[in-house]
């Protein structure tokens, strides 16, 4: 996997930089997670369900074997020192095709709507085109109507629906696909 695209390790909008993630920006990943999972599933998952997949999914050295892996892309987004957002694509085996999947893209409820997810996805979508990924998939929560919405924006297309287990519930995923190609490569 390449790591030293041309696009810049560090890309800098008018506010915010993104950036490869550091085994020193762990905490504060699990932070940017806590408080947006927080405040977009609070109506729709159980507390005990949400706090169960944090707390395993974002432990430190859970994390950790993600951060400058081969076949990983994680990023985080951060105004002056303070990572406000973060995301993590990973390579998808197929048989055939290229493929990457977003597995992760929060943004704080404070800094959302600033482009800094936009930054977020454009840098991932440039690494992965550098790395002649020719597919992005991602699955958001159907009723995140939020999230689709800002997917769709960025050229992802409806792919399916299934079901998954969270703790006690089942929760139903949307999958969107978007092509990924030489137009994603920045100068």
């Amino acid at each position: 996997m390449q790591k030293n695209f041309s696009f810049r390790d560090t890309v800098m909008s008018k506010k915010h930089c993104v950036r490869f993630a550091t085994q020193d920006d762990l905490s504060a990943i699990a932070h940017v997670a806590h408080v947006t999972w927080d405040d977009t599933y609070n109506n729709v998952i159980a507390p005990e369900n949400r706090r169960e997949f944090l707390e395993r999914a974002y432990k430190p050295e859970n994390l950790l074997p993600s951060i400058n892996a081969s076949g990983h892309w994680f990023y985080v987004a951060e105004l002056g020192h303070q990572v406000i957002g973060f995301g993590h694509f990973l390579r998808r085996y197929h048989p055939t095709q290229a493929r990457a999947e977003l597995v992760r893209l929060y943004v704080l409820p404070g800094y959302q709507n600033m482009f800094v997810g936009t930054t977020i996805l454009e840098t991932g979508f440039d690494a992965l085109a550098r790395d002649n990924i020719e597919q992005c998939f991602v699955s958001v929560q159907s009723s995140n109507k939020m999230a689709r919405k800002f997917y769709e924006r960025h050229g992802f297309k409806f792919h399916r629906t299934h079901g998954q287990f969270l703790g006690t519930q089942i929760i139903t995923l949307v999958e969107y696909t978007r092509s990924i190609g030489n137009a994603d490569i920045k100068p």
